[in-house]
């Protein structure tokens, strides 16, 4: 029996060789667990499969077609989709039972054949049909529009599970943002699609297939990055007549409340409706492209988006957020004690909170752990204590041990000391996540020793504080980027991880609020203009950057400005 990809390289599939791997699988499951699959038959099978090219089949009757795509979920249904009824801003669908859903898959992959078949060419159903003029594929705006990825093996068959990690990119000259991916786990995929009318225009639709199969959730990832693209295309989101009665309208975004902190993933976009075409890198390494007194466009933000530094892009989600003057940082920080636990971007976050919220321009770095007070530049009534202590091991020298730090007793007494007694910090942001993709070995063990053992700790320093607690929000770990895209610490995974998480430090009634850095960083994350493939907020530098001359830290500023509406919003 031999299969054949578009490559021309053969499948092995001589009768000896396939006793061989029967007798492997059956060995396997006598005498590991189940979740040990993750790191044995994936790798063993990963090696007899040839890599193919990626296609586009567009040769599917349309008989076929109805056969193969599934109906959309009752999240997003057909109806609704396209009629542009009951029409509000895109947000990800819940998935309940996150943790245990996902390790259920794991521990069924590779139960069917088709789990260990990759995945060569690909099917996209639902594009509007275009009129005989049209240069481009036409959405309306406003609508969420659904469309329906079906993957294929070498030989054209569709694929009967999950598991393919598909990155989404829609770009333009004032838009960025990602696409949900609803994976059906039947070898189909929704996408979702919106577009807000004062952004019409015309937008690259990127898809790229990272990981084939729950491949990004080894330990070791690396040699089953696919890295390929399946589609590279432009599409045109236009705006409905006025005059119709059916037109779409989306709600004005508002203000970020506190309630709004509680949506555990976001979806949103970076909008640019200012820009300075001149601008270039200074000589101290920043972009200050806007003039300093430039506000915010309504209801993208509010407040300086010159402070950004970057050049008119800012973020939001299913809400706005604010830009902080110093004024109004220190008024609202002054006489507070905020605690970070997390990776390195939480140092270079700090760092920058410092420099460009806060005042403090000649703070050039800080390290890795640390407890000071910091005085208002020219008002030393006015300061604010911070803590910062890296999670990435035991060892603030060392990395890549992630929550397993937690397991040395003398790490975990340091973190316990400072929620001993009176005072204790105002306000917790939490991370994890990078240095957790390289220490464990499969999911189950992140799940029950990482992630639970993690949320026992805290729970016991929380729930022994006598008074009011602090405001604890959860910063979802960052979109690896670039070369990091294929890392143990690659978006699959990180994704994944960070919902694992939350979903774990909600069930304890633990946080206050969820800011979602995965979703912050994602349109950024395909080259190394603004990251280097594992950090987003490197000080400035005038120097050479990945082929270029000085980088973007725009990104981690806007987390920053987040990070600040988080712990100041009543």
């Amino acid at each position: 029996m031999q299969g054949k990809g578009k490559s021309g390289t053969q499948l092995p599939g001589t009768t000896t060789l396939l006793v061989a791997i029967l007798m492997t699988l059956i060995l396997l499951l006598l005498t590991t667990g189940s979740n040990y699959l993750l790191e044995a038959s994936f790798g063993f099978f990963a090696r007899q499969l040839p890599l193919t090219p990626i296609g586009l089949l567009n040769n599917r009757t349309s008989e076929e077609a109805s056969r193969l795509v599934p109906t959309v979920g009752a999240e997003y249904s057909k109806e609704d989709a396209d009629s542009g009824r009951h029409i509000n801003w895109l947000r990800m669908p819940p998935i309940f039972n996150y943790t245990q859903r996902y390790l259920d898959l794991i521990a069924q992959n590779g139960s069917k054949p088709c789990h260990d078949v990759a995945t060569a060419e690909v099917q996209l159903f639902g594009l509007p049909k275009p009129e005989e003029a049209d240069t481009y594929i036409k959405f309306k705006c406003g609508k969420i529009h659904s469309l329906t990825l079906v993957a294929f093996d070498a030989l054209g068959r569709k694929r009967c599970a999950g598991g393919d990690y598909f990155e989404i990119d829609i770009s333009g000259a004032n838009w960025k943002s990602r696409a949900p991916v609803l994976d059906l786990q039947d070898g189909s995929y929704n996408i979702l699609l919106q577009m807000h009318p004062a952004f019409a225009g015309i937008y690259r639709f990127r898809i790229v297939l990272g990981f084939s199969n729950y491949h990004g959730l080894h330990r070791r990832p690396e040699r089953w990055f696919r890295n390929v693209t399946v589609l590279d295309m432009h599409l045109q989101f236009v705006q409905e007549e006025e005059s119709k009665d059916s037109i779409t309208r989306l709600p004005n975004l508002t203000q970020c409340s506190s309630e709004d902190f509680r949506l555990d993933g976001w979806i949103g976009r970076w909008v640019r409706t200012k820009y300075n075409a001149s601008c270039s890198v200074d000589q101290m390494g920043r972009f200050r492209c806007l003039d300093s007194n430039a506000r915010c466009t309504e209801p993208w933000c509010q407040g300086p988006i010159g402070a950004l530094e970057s050049n008119g892009w800012v973020y939001s989600a299913h809400c706005a957020f604010r830009i902080f003057t110093d004024h109004d940082a220190w008024k609202c920080l002054n006489r507070k004690w905020i605690f970070f636990w997390g990776d390195s971007n939480h140092v270079d976050s700090v760092r920058n909170f410092l420099n460009f919220v806060l005042g403090f321009e000649n703070i050039t770095e800080v390290p890795r752990r640390f407890d000071t007070t910091y005085y208002r530049p020219g008002d030393p009534s006015q300061y604010v204590r911070i803590t910062s202590m890296f999670n990435g091991h035991s060892n603030a020298s060392l990395n890549h041990e992630g929550l397993f730090s937690l397991h040395d007793e003398a790490f975990r007494e340091q973190v316990a000391a400072f929620f001993k007694g009176k005072p204790v910090p105002d306000a917790i942001i939490l991370n994890s996540g990078l240095h957790d993709g390289v220490y464990w070995k499969h999911l189950h063990q992140f799940a029950e020793e990482g992630a639970g053992k993690a949320v026992q700790f805290w729970a016991s320093l929380l729930d022994g504080i006598q008074g009011k607690r602090p405001r604890v929000v959860y910063r979802t770990t960052i979109t690896t980027a670039a070369w990091a895209r294929g890392a143990p610490f690659n978006p699959q995974k990180m994704e994944i991880f960070n919902n694992i998480l939350v979903e774990k430090f909600r069930e304890a009634n633990l946080l206050w609020g969820v800011v979602d850095g995965f979703d912050l960083t994602y349109p950024w994350h395909f080259d190394n203009n603004c990251s280097d493939g594992v950090h987003y907020g490197k000080p400035p530098a005038a120097s050479r950057w990945y082929g270029q001359w000085g980088h973007q830290y725009f990104v981690d500023l806007m987390l920053v400005h987040i990070l600040m509406h988080a712990l100041c919003v009543s």
